[in-house]
């Protein structure tokens, strides 16, 4: 009987001990139960077992401080990233592990602040300018960007860049002025450029018809470069491409309206192509609901006159339009030369970011990047680059100043400092 009674005291000891390690289950807790009680009486729209999911993982006081904001009327979605580290979007999506088994997504680790990178047009294609001097050169890719700019490339957490020409083995080209193409295997050149993702929503992935769009799309993701603004159809041509970083989720989508004459097809229901803007509408559509999906919408667009500073009426219209369905920021390129920035409800507009590298000219580039810290503050440095001599360099001095300079002179109410940081007038 002694043993039996023993046993038992063992038994309720390991039970105890294996509860206590557990986590703890809020429908068994009248006054956690309460506070979940309490802040969807204040915000219906909150579901209880996702306020249970957080409570798990982030423990009462996340709770406690949610429900705290919302008495105190000073409730937002930014409060959920305050508390956690991660916005209510992303919050979401791990409670519904939206994260798996989907090849559209990147998820990084936590950090306090984020930085994003963009650069203009680049060209890889065999038949062009750059790649034989990438070959000749026998450095890689610091034949072609200097030390410093790979440098900068690499150390942004998401590295974005527009590729402006066809990937593919096929020869059979359309009839055009300038047809692009490259071997597969350069697409390992991106990689050592430090790029994360690239636009294909442009004027010469369609070089090579319909096999030579297809492919590129086929080997960039065999090379695992995401890439967005093509496809099969027009569902895989808008589909977006989405990064979880700082805690905040990111929506990249591209678009073009860059032909005056019109060779590049628009994706269909069931026809492969680009995803058209010449009527903004699709394009407006698709930024309203990934703003519903993200907390940053990112919109690649290829537009504007081709070697010309100055704006078309269309690009100051749409852009404005664009920010006001949920645009966060809007990135061009196309132009071949630097735009200015303007301002929208304090959304950046960069009108064009000019050719990176791409061809034998000498002109004016530079790399955006977008800073956005754990509070949510975003922060803008524009830095100046010149195409010369088929390689890519960083400015500095004189150089520097006069760059800084023109970009004053391009952009709408935007105050530049000498450093390249700009922000809102």
């Amino acid at each position: 009987m002694r043993f039996i009674v023993e046993n038992k005291r063992f038994l309720l000891i390991i039970i105890l001990l294996l509860c206590t390690s557990c986590s703890f289950d809020t429908k068994d807790n009248s006054d956690d139960r309460k506070i979940i009680d309490s802040i969807v009486s204040y915000n219906s729209e909150i579901d209880k077992n996702f306020l249970e999911y957080v409570y798990n993982e982030y423990g009462r006081d996340s709770l406690i401080k949610i429900e705290e904001s919302l008495k105190n009327d000073n409730y937002s979605n930014s409060v959920w990233h305050d508390i956690t580290g991660n916005s209510f979007i992303v919050l979401n999506d791990l409670f519904n592990d939206r994260y798996k088994n989907i090849d559209n997504v990147k998820v990084f680790g936590t950090k306090d602040n984020v930085n994003i990178s963009f650069v203009g047009d680049i060209s890889l294609a065999d038949n062009f300018d750059i790649i034989p001097y990438y070959d000749s050169r026998g450095n890689g890719v610091y034949g072609i960007l200097s030390t410093e700019v790979v440098d900068r490339m690499k150390r942004s957490d998401i590295m974005v860049a527009n590729n402006e020409f066809a990937i593919t083995n096929n020869d059979i080209k359309i009839s055009k002025l300038y047809n692009f193409k490259a071997n597969p295997e350069r697409i390992n050149i991106y990689k050592e450029m430090g790029i994360d993702l690239v636009s294909t929503a442009n004027n010469h992935v369609y070089d090579y018809g319909e096999e030579g769009l297809l492919d590129t799309i086929k080997y960039l993701d065999e090379y695992d470069i995401p890439n967005v603004g093509a496809g099969r159809n027009i569902d895989e041509a808008k589909r977006a491409y989405y990064f979880i970083a700082g805690g905040y989720k990111f929506s990249f989508i591209s678009a073009t309206r860059a032909e005056k004459y019109v060779v590049t097809p628009n994706a269909g229901e069931n026809t492969p192509g680009v995803f058209w803007c010449y009527d903004p509408s699709l394009l407006i559509e698709t930024i309203k609901e990934e703003k519903k999906k993200s907390d940053y919408v990112i919109v690649l667009i290829h537009w504007g006159r081709e070697d010309s500073h100055l704006l078309e009426d269309v690009q100051k219209e749409t852009g404005k339009i664009y920010i006001d369905a949920g645009a966060d920021f809007i990135i061009g390129a196309h132009a071949h030369v630097l735009q200015g920035f303007e301002f929208y409800n304090n959304k950046l507009i960069a009108y064009n970011l000019g050719d990176f590298i791409f061809n034998r000219e000498t002109k004016d580039t530079g790399i955006l990047s977008i800073f956005i810290d754990k509070n949510g503050n975003i922060s803008y440095e524009f830095i100046p680059c010149k195409q010369d001599n088929f390689k890519t360099s960083m400015l500095s001095g004189n150089e520097k100043v006069r760059v800084l300079n023109d970009m004053r002179s391009y952009s709408i109410n935007t105050i530049i400092d000498d450093n390249g940081k700009f922000y809102s007038k």
